[in-house]
């Protein structure tokens, strides 16, 4: 039995060796791309409104975008319109960088959620972002961002029959990008996330514009419908104006699938 030892000895050291060399030469797992926030996306699919989901969840960074051949640094976007281009260190699956007011912060990657994970010490809060799908990139921004869409379509995007007051029925087709086909009042929209924007008091904001004008109103959602309100600026007019809604204008109603 005493002859076996030998061998036994160099075969488990060679499987420890190849064990130990697999672990060293495994790569790391491709981050490249948009993640989204999972916990801001979930309620606004749950409520389709933004002020709510503002009110009601602590909030920074609504998307994620990373890129390993641009350097040690990672993109940050709020949401609405600003980005932040943020330094960063990788140490296999782990981005380490400042964000708010935690001196370091540990973006993890969990292979088994397929998520990036992080806490925010100050906040006692920890945010979870998922990869975006490809159809959410638009390529109209630059850079191009995933989240705005992924709002569009979790509040407008579809075919609406729109109701105006003392105007004949109508209907238009909202895109994710932003778009609108059909409807000869406006082409284009966008809805507002956060502050940064425009603050009502009421409920949420919509831009409707053309390439001429953009016009802004309130909107709440119920059920199959949006109601379309006007805006009423409730303080001073040399302020940051903050609006109450005013007369609802439109009704949305989704339109029957055919």
């Amino acid at each position: 039995m005493k002859k076996l030892l030998l061998p036994m000895l160099l075969v488990c050291a060679l499987l420890s060796a190849c064990d130990t060399a697999k672990k060293e030469t495994s790569a790391p797992t491709n981050l490249d791309g948009h993640w989204l926030n999972q916990e801001y996306l979930e309620a606004l699919e749950a409520s389709h409104s933004p002020k709510n989901v503002a009110d009601n969840y602590t909030f920074y960074a609504t998307e994620l975008i990373y890129d390993h051949t641009k350097g040690d640094s990672i993109m940050v976007f709020n949401g609405q319109a600003e980005f932040a281009t943020l330094p960063m260190k990788r140490h296999g699956d782990t981005l380490s960088l400042k964000l708010n007011q935690d001196d370091i912060t540990n973006i993890i990657y969990s292979a088994n959620t397929k998520t990036l994970t992080f806490t925010d010490k100050e906040l006692n809060r920890v945010f979870r972002f998922v990869r975006a799908d490809s159809s959410l990139i638009d390529k109209s921004f630059t850079p191009k961002v995933a989240f705005p869409s992924a709002v569009n379509k979790a509040t407008f995007e579809g075919k609406w029959d729109i109701y105006e007051h003392l105007s004949t029925q109508k209907s238009g087709e909202f895109s994710r990008f932003g778009t609108i086909k059909g409807w000869d009042k406006y082409d284009n929209y966008t809805v507002c996330v956060n502050g940064d924007c425009v603050a009502n008091e009421d409920g949420d904001v919509i831009f409707l514009g053309t390439k001429d004008k953009s016009d802004m109103y309130g909107f709440r959602s119920k059920g199959d419908s949006i109601t379309i309100f006007e805006l009423k600026q409730i303080n001073d007019e040399d302020e940051k104006p903050i609006y109450k809604q005013g007369m609802p204008l439109m009704l949305l109603k989704k339109a029957p699938r055919p």
